[in-house]
């Protein structure tokens, strides 16, 4: 993960549904509102052209679950300024049993799978969870895992 952005990559990357719900969580708290900025940021930065963001079918099953329906239609908002699809495959299903073999939720493998379908540069979480199991068995996973604020982005004057 040493690699930093050099101004010329378009990174892929993919966010975890739960860090589109990390700007409604309590801002009060330090760490929250550290990663509400750091998804901000990723954001931007696709917005602006400098990353590319990956939408799954596991986002949207995840998304219609959520019971709030403010969050749920920003999310999908959110979700909707991605440039990178993946669709289910039987390869994607076979690497989310195994990821989940590893101990990882059905969903989160699912996740993991996606991510690594879409040749993803990074995989960005606020699931401490998650981001300890990922880091117990890193040499299976394909793709980095890291915190939004965690994640190396361009500066707002690069071009």
């Amino acid at each position: 993960m040493g690699r930093w952005y050099d101004g010329h990559v378009n990174d892929i990357v993919y966010l975890d549904i739960c860090c589109f719900k990390r700007p409604f969580d309590d801002a009060t708290l330090e760490k929250v509102r550290r990663e509400a900025e750091a998804v901000a940021a990723v954001l931007d930065a696709a917005k602006a052209g400098k990353v590319r963001l990956v939408r799954s079918p596991a986002h949207d099953v995840e998304n219609e679950r959520n019971p709030r329906e403010d969050r749920r239609l920003a999310t999908l908002l959110w979700l909707e300024a991605a440039t990178v699809r993946v669709s289910a495959t039987s390869e994607t299903a076979d690497r989310a049993r195994f990821l989940s073999g590893l101990g990882f939720s059905p969903l989160d493998a699912l996740h993991l799978a996606f991510a690594e379908q879409s040749a993803a540069e990074w995989f960005v979480t606020t699931d401490y969870i998650l981001l300890k199991r990922a880091l117990n068995h890193r040499a299976q996973l394909r793709v980095p895992v890291v915190r939004p604020d965690e994640l190396p982005l361009p500066d707002g004057d690069e071009k």
